[in-house]
Order: C-alpha cells, then sequence, then structure tokens
C-alpha cells in the first residue's frame, strides 16, 4: 500500500509538471501568477480580456497574470492532484469552492470596502470572507419571438406582466395554433437538474424545512404537483421525450426555430446571438404556480493558500472587483453580476430579465443550496434529473421520484431527517 500511495505521488508530480500553462512562477523580476480556469473561450474570453488588461496596467509594477484554461470536467481532479503535489495555481475562477475552501487564501479586509454581504453568492468562512462572486448564472425563458409575434401573444416584461404556469401553457396552445407545420414542440427544457429545481420551486416545493435545516420536507404535495406537471409536458407532446431523456440537446433543439421557448440558463445568449439568424428571439420572465423563483449558480475568484504568491494574487483579485474592471468583465462575457448592487448598461438586450429574475427570487433556492453545500465534500449528484428521466421513460412513477431522491439525500448528509 505505500508504494501505491508513493507512486500515486510521483505521478501526480509528473502530471503537475506537464499540466499546461504549468505552475506559478517568476523570472526576470516579473512575478507571474497562474490563474486556472475552464470555459473562458466557450464564454467570450471575458477573463482574458480582463487579464490582458492588468497586465497592461501592472506592466510597470512585477506582476504578470497567465491564463491556463483545461476542461471543465478536469477541474476537481487537477485540484486534489495538484494540492498533493504542492503545486496549487495562485488563482482560480471555479464553481466549486467548499471543497477547496480549507485550501484558500483569506480575503477579509484586503479587498477594500467588499465583505461577504458583497457577493451574490456565500463566499465566507466561519464569517470570514475567502472567494468572491466573479459572475452568477440564473435560469430563465426565452422565446422564439417570432413566432409569437406571429400569433399575436404578447409576453411579460415586466412583474406585473409575468404569466402564471396555466396562462402561459394557454398562450402555448396560442403559438402553436397559429405555427401549425412550423413548430414541433412547445418548450424544452435543458436536462439539468437546476431547470428542473427551479419548477419545482416555482411550485412552491421546498427541500429543508426554513426553521430546521436538519429537516427533508421535498416529499410534499408541492412537489408531487411540480413533478406531475413536469411529467406531463412529455406524456401530452408538449416537449420533446428525447430532450426529456438528454438524448437530445434543448438549446441545439431551440436554434432550428422549430421550438416555442426554451427554459434555460442566461448563458445561452452569447450563443443564440452569434448563431440564430432565421428568426428572433428574446428573454421574457419565467411563469410561477405560487412562488416566483430562480435557481443561482455562477463562479467564484480566490487565491490559493501557501503558494508564496498570496499577496500579488490579491493585488489581482483587488484590481478586478474595482467596479470599472468588474462591468467590463460582465459586459464582455454577457455575465450576469455577481457582486451585489453593480449596474450594467448591457450591449445584448433581454439579461436584464435575466437580472429581474434574480431580484424577484423567492428565498428558498439560495436557502437550500447553502444547507447542501455545508455538507463539504458530500454530493448526491443529479438524483432528481436520472429518476426524473427514468419517470419519462414510463420507468418509474412520481412517487418514485420523489422517494429515491430523499432516500438519496438522508444517505448522502447522514444527519438530516424527514
Amino acid at each position: 500500500m505505500k508504494k501505491f500511495v508513493a507512486a500515486f505521488l510521483v505521478l501526480a508530480i509528473l502530471i503537475a509538471g506537464v499540466w499546461a500553462g504549468g505552475s506559478s512562477e517568476s523570472s526576470n523580476g516579473v512575478e507571474r501568477l497562474e490563474l486556472l480556469l475552464s470555459d473562458d473561450t466557450l464564454e467570450g474570453g471575458a477573463m482574458a480580456k480582463a487579464v490582458e488588461r492588468f497586465n497592461a496596467e501592472y506592466a510597470d509594477k512585477g506582476i504578470e497574470v497567465y491564463i491556463n484554461e483545461i476542461a471543465y470536467g478536469d477541474m476537481q481532479t487537477q485540484i486534489q492532484n495538484r494540492a498533493m503535489a504542492g503545486d496549487l495555481p495562485a488563482l482560480i475562477r471555479s464553481g466549486h469552492f467548499l471543497q477547496y475552501n480549507d485550501l484558500a487564501y483569506p480575503l477579509e479586509g484586503k479587498l477594500g470596502d467588499l465583505t461577504g454581504s458583497s457577493f451574490a453568492m456565500d463566499g465566507t468562512v466561519n464569517g470570514e470572507l475567502v472567494a468572491g462572486t466573479v459572475n452568477a448564472t440564473a435560469v430563465g425563458l426565452i422565446i422564439n419571438k417570432t413566432a409569437f409575434d406571429k400569433a399575436g401573444v404578447s409576453y411579460p416584461l415586466t412583474e406585473e406582466e409575468r404569466w402564471t404556469w396555466d396562462e402561459f401553457m394557454a398562450a402555448l396552445d396560442q403559438v402553436m395554433a397559429a405555427n401549425e407545420g412550423d413548430l414541433d414542440y412547445a418548450l424544452v427544457i435543458d436536462y439539468s437538474q437546476q431547470r428542473i429545481r427551479t419548477v419545482l420551486y416555482q411550485f412552491g416545493s421546498m427541500f429543508f424545512d426554513p426553521a430546521d435545516s436538519k429537516h427533508l420536507i421535498f416529499d410534499s404535495p408541492e412537489t408531487r404537483a411540480g413533478i406531475d406537471f413536469l411529467l406531463s409536458l412529455y406524456e401530452d407532446g408538449y416537449s420533446s421525450v428525447s430532450a426529456g431523456l438528454g438524448t437530445e440537446n434543448a438549446q441545439q433543439m431551440f436554434k432550428t426555430g422549430r421550438v416555442a421557448a426554451h427554459l434555460a440558463g442566461n448563458w445561452v445568449i452569447t450563443d443564440y446571438m452569434e448563431n440564430i439568424t432565421d428568426f428572433e428571439w428574446t428573454p421574457v420572465l419565467m411563469p410561477y404556480e405560487t412562488t416566483v423563483a430562480t435557481c443561482l449558480g455562477g463562479n467564484f475568484l480566490y487565491a490559493f493558500d501557501g503558494t508564496g504568491q498570496e499577496e500579488a494574487a490579491v493585488e489581482f483579485i483587488k484590481w478586478f472587483f474595482e467596479p470599472e474592471n468588474y462591468i467590463q468583465y460582465c459586459k464582455d462575457g454577457n455575465y450576469l453580476p455577481g457582486v451585489k448592487g453593480i449596474e450594467i448598461d448591457y450591449d445584448v438586450p433581454g439579461l436584464d430579465i435575466f437580472v429581474q429574475e434574480l431580484n424577484a427570487t423567492d428565498a428558498a433556492p439560495e436557502r437550500d443550496k447553502a444547507i447542501e453545500s455545508s455538507y463539504i465534500g458530500k454530493d448526491w449528484g443529479n438524483t432528481l434529473r436520472d429518476n426524473l428521466a427514468r419517470a419519462v421513460a414510463g420507468e418509474i412513477s412520481a412517487e418514485d421520484v420523489i422517494r429515491i431522491t430523499c432516500d438519496t439525500l438522508v444517505d448522502t448528509f447522514g444527519d438530516i431527517h424527514e
């Protein structure tokens, strides 16, 4: 066993030495900081542009940042291996934070007026700031505006106009009738647990009791109503069964112009701007049943401790979150702001709708997320998504979806109860 561990450590060190970009280093009096991230190229290279601006400003100050972009799925493995090898990067942009918070360098009091409460997502440990929200994401609704306009159906852009789910389904019926032969489906939903949870929250579902974070209350009439509704979309032909099974991509389906609406994440906006030319589309406010809700996600920016480059890394983070620099980053990437109180005049129409969703959402999604995230190293995976797909395929019932989800949560977290 000792030989195996030793061999593994040697392998990890060798791997660390050949990773793209290599480790942070200093040369010719310039301190070079590695920033590890994923998907920047896919999202328009906003961080690369920010790094370029930083390097230009700091050319005579002895600090230079370079990006090491890796595949999203490789992030956790690389951090674990590089931590073992003592070769962590100076900086990281990642959606994963709590798993590595013991490796992060404290930022409390080092970013001017910014504190934990300044950010959209909780980047604190024991009340002390460790990571800032570099960008937020939200679930929202995008419609085929050409199809809606042809049907003469209006769509909500203000809270006063927001549909109920019944009103939305009635609107979809009108749109489908007016575009007979041109549309295949009324609504497609990404094969994503976050999208499913958004709909369930809109039906009043919650995972944990607001008065007792250890009390799991997912098995409820509200949850059953939400799951029954989702299953009805496939049973009644409103949505593609293949999309519900994850064998067909909802985003690609919407881009064909043969779908009336897409429940998606805000990050599809850039893709739609660049690749949809045959019809008009626009984000609109999502429907609700009893509750207005969206699911919040995003990425953190933080420094690793023990690299010897902590002070220089903090200098970059502080520069990054200065309003002028941060607003430009959000505009470049079409990102929702992860810093509260930041107003962005987007060049892209419709992103303000996603910001409205963030501002209007119920507290339950973020409360449940915070409870789950408190169980560091414990992940219940995509149990809800995968079993809803089984129900779409007719393998199990709605009750089974709820029961399997509850059992998985209890088994995963251990000290929660129904």
